[in-house]
């Protein structure tokens, strides 16, 4: 199972530390990553968020399959930087990190993502963890960059 590695980002309207505390707070996951129905936070060691979370994901036209998900964020402020690891049904598994940086505009968010899955599930999982990653950040800027509105 090699890994699928995938990088996206986005520049927001606002400062660092709203940027951060948005992506550490599991509750706020909602309505970020589109095909989340429900998230429930669990304890956590050593600094982790954790949460459970339901999605549904869709398979065949209108057809969604509900999934559980485990997520385990790791938030690390000096460095501005945000590790995350999920767990999927199936072995499906995304690690990587939220990077955050000053830019002229606000603060830059870098997402960095490994996927690792099945072979004969690839096809169908990468795609939809792209566009879901691509939807994560385009729903954070949008929600972040509305409060000033």
């Amino acid at each position: 199972m090699d890994p699928l590695r995938f990088e996206r980002h986005v520049t927001i309207a606002a400062p660092r530390e709203r940027v951060f505390v948005e992506l550490v707070t599991p509750e706020r996951f909602l309505g970020l990553q589109p095909l989340l129905t429900g998230v429930e936070e669990l304890p956590g060691a050593d600094g982790a968020r954790v949460f459970s979370a339901t999605e549904r994901v869709p398979v065949l036209g209108p057809l969604r399959l509900p999934s559980r998900l485990r997520v385990e964020l790791r938030p690390d402020a000096a460095r501005r930087r945000i590790e995350f690891a999920t767990r999927a049904p199936l072995g499906i598994r995304l690690r990587g990190a939220f990077a955050l940086s000053e830019a002229a505009a606000g603060t830059r968010v870098v997402e960095s993502v490994e996927l690792t899955c099945a072979r004969w599930l690839r096809g169908f999982v990468a795609p939809q963890a792209i566009r879901a990653q691509e939807a994560l950040l385009a729903n954070l800027k949008r929600r972040i960059e509305a409060e000033k509105g």
